[in-house]
């Protein structure tokens, strides 16, 4: 009864905790990073707490607005190329984008939640490039897919290019998918028993 109680507990604390130790991380790590640059341009008198947040953000906003505007548009895909051409650092950026481009709601339409049947086993995945074969250089056919399966319980997951003869696509939005995989169906609330 009691480990019972206990575990209950442990349910609702540690999601709650965590979920705020993220967030003030999240909070404190942008006030630290636009904080040290505003202690000299921003008078002592007039620095406070919360003044890096609220430019990060500012600055966030105006650089999702500059973006549009094609000059800045294109000095942005020039500096893009040179940060692609150094070896380590263009790793790092690519994955950063890719993880950004997969929650993108704009990118989205092209991330179908599927089920891929490999004849023993059914995994939940996710298609993120069809037309294969127009790739340069190709590496697939006009009949199969690219399908990324994220592993449960942890940062990874194994990219398969597969026919699209054993895929069912899923009436999923991306979000539960992944929330559905990442917790390994643990999290899904079932249908109540009649």
């Amino acid at each position: 009864m009691i480990k019972k109680i206990f575990w209950n507990g442990i349910k609702v604390f540690v999601p709650i905790a965590m979920t705020i130790a993220i967030v003030i991380w999240l909070f404190t790590s942008i006030e630290a990073f636009f904080g040290k640059f505003l202690r000299h341009v921003v008078p002592p008198q007039y620095y406070f707490d919360g003044i890096g947040i609220i430019v990060g953000f500012f600055l966030i906003f105006i650089i999702g607005i500059l973006v549009n505007a094609w000059v800045v548009r294109s000095i942005y895909r020039y500096g893009e190329k040179l940060v692609k051409k150094i070896p380590v650092i263009k790793t790092i950026y690519n994955a950063i984008q890719d993880l950004l481009n997969f929650f993108d709601k704009s990118q989205q339409a092209a991330q179908q939640s599927v089920m891929v049947d490999t004849g023993f086993n059914k995994m939940i995945g996710f298609i993120t490039r069809e037309a294969l074969d127009k790739l340069d250089p190709p590496i697939g056919s006009s009949t199969e897919v690219m399908v990324y399966i994220p592993l449960s319980y942890m940062v990874g997951g194994i990219t398969m290019i597969v026919p699209r003869s054993v895929i069912t696509p899923l009436d999923w939005p991306v979000n539960t998918a992944m929330s559905f995989i990442l917790t390994a169906g643990m999290g899904q609330k079932s249908k109540p028993s009649k």
